[in-house]
């Protein structure tokens, strides 16, 4: 069965990614994911913002469900800004929506430095306008003017209809070479005020299934649909909130995503990088946050009661290496969605199979889920007897990463649209000339790399001459991890 399952994934991994989706292509669209720049710590802003919401004591006890694996950070500290940029760029994410609160916020006056870091690692900077105090068409259409002296032209309202409609519809149509979308479902009134498009933001009014509905609505109007993906909600810690949508280990984020394609979504817009008091980020969270820390030179023990919740077992992920899944699964699903790449729905595989005289080259883990090469050709070393685990079979909980993504991971780089990733205890990336082999099940074998997707396999080299495989009887470029 094992070598079964590895033949099919080697003939997987020969199959374009538009083959394996059954042909279901998406236009594709651009990602922006919504950014809080109000953090502070004494060192940086004199005293804790944000992270001491509710009463909460940092710099354990923080107004969050999850740690930041950055500790309690300042959005005013130009390393921490840059880091998360690279985060947000490396994610394959195109546009940073950062949260504004009105002229002379916190938000606004750290807005320019945001804006730098951006650029500098090739991102686009737009604004959330929220709903600051005193706020009225007059005044937005103040803020989008000193706004766009920063370069930024598009704009996106929190909870537009605080402002009547007759204001909108009177004031958008004057605000040329910007785009200004609206945070609503209500696709008749976001039409009358004149707005560009809409999105949703709120990801547990609105999951999956409002996904089609709203883009078929919008598209009729003529509006851009940008509806919002996000793994999870739980704002219990920070607000007292007692909704919640679990994360499912990262089953939730894959089923928004892959229902905002479908949708045929102009723009998909994530909710969130790092707004911690809802528990909506991506950013990386500890897995095992610390039980005390060095505060100016002296322990502290930790006044946390409530242990914080974390990423680990997202995508199969433990430990240290869960702590930047989602932003390493981010960067698959944009990847995905930049090249017009849709999921395919198991009906259109089964289908495609049928008219080619065979049977599917891999399982759907049911409808609409259906995994595809990355998952489809994974196989992971097991941890007996040196033999593999064969990985080519849906988990029933998550739709990518069916392979021991553990030994994926930590590092990761993102080339393009293919997600590199480095294998625990692998040096590194070498390049030999092999084909047809049998199954190797050596447990000194490397990890070849084809693309995005993952497999065993033997790869004989002068550089690797423990590894020897079969002979070959035609080559090809396959890349491979070394020994470290």
């Amino acid at each position: 069965m094992t070598r079964i399952a590895l033949f099919l994934g080697l003939i997987a991994l020969l199959v374009p990614a538009r083959a394996l989706t059954g042909g279901h292509a998406a236009s594709a669209g651009p990602t922006s994911i919504f950014y809080y720049p109000w953090y502070g710590t004494p060192q940086r802003d004199g005293s804790y913002l944000h992270w001491d919401q509710s009463g909460h004591v940092p710099p354990l006890d923080l107004a969050s469900s999850y740690y930041p694996a950055r500790g309690a950070y300042s959005s005013s500290d130009p390393a921490v800004v840059r880091a998360q940029m690279r985060d947000i760029a490396g994610a394959g994410i195109r546009e940073v929506v950062s949260s504004w609160w009105g002229e002379g916020s916190i938000e606004d006056q750290r807005l320019p430095m945001i804006v730098q870091m951006a650029t500098r690692q090739g991102l686009q900077v737009a604004v959330q306008i929220e709903p600051y105090a005193n706020r009225t068409a007059a005044s937005v259409a103040s803020d989008i003017a000193d706004l766009r002296q920063l370069g930024i032209s598009r704009f996106y309202v929190y909870h537009p209809f605080d402002i009547d409609v007759a204001s909108w519809a009177a004031l958008l149509p004057t605000l040329p070479g910007v785009q200004v979308l609206a945070q609503t479902v209500d696709v008749t009134r976001a039409q009358a005020a004149h707005f560009a498009g809409v999105y949703t933001y709120d990801i547990v009014t609105y999951g999956p299934a409002t996904f089609g509905p709203l883009c078929t609505r919008a598209h009729r109007a003529g509006l851009i649909c940008a509806p919002s993906v996000g793994p999870g909600y739980d704002a219990l810690r920070a607000t007292g909130d007692t909704r919640f949508r679990a994360r499912n280990g990262g089953a939730t984020y894959d089923g928004m995503w892959q229902a905002a394609i479908h949708a045929g979504a102009d723009r998909i817009t994530i909710t969130s990088y790092n707004e911690w008091h809802e528990g909506t980020q991506i950013e990386p969270a500890l897995s095992r946050p610390p039980r005390s820390l060095s505060v100016v030179g002296r322990p502290t023990a930790s006044p946390v009661t409530v242990p914080y919740s974390s990423y680990d077992g997202a995508y199969g992920l433990h430990g240290a290496a869960a702590s930047r899944a989602y932003l390493v699964r981010t960067a698959y699903w944009t990847a995905l969605y930049r090249d017009g790449v849709a999921p395919a729905r198991a009906l259109a595989v089964r289908r495609k199979a049928a008219a080619q005289g065979r049977k599917p080259v891999f399982r759907p883990e049911g409808d609409p889920l259906a995994t595809t090469t990355a998952a489809a050709s994974s196989i992971a070393p097991g941890r007996s007897k040196g033999r593999p685990r064969a990985a080519f079979r849906g988990s029933g909980s998550n739709l990518l990463l069916g392979a021991v993504p553990s030994r994926l991971m930590p590092a990761v780089r993102v080339t393009g649209s293919d997600t590199v990733v480095r294998p625990l205890g692998r040096g590194a990336l070498r390049t030999t000339r092999v084909t047809r082999e049998r199954s190797c099940y050596r447990g000194r074998c490397p990890l070849a790399l084809v693309g995005m997707s993952v497999i065993t396999r033997c790869a004989s080299s002068s550089r690797n001459s423990r590894s020897a495989c079969t002979r070959r009887t035609a080559s090809r470029a396959v890349s491979y991890w070394g020994k470290s």
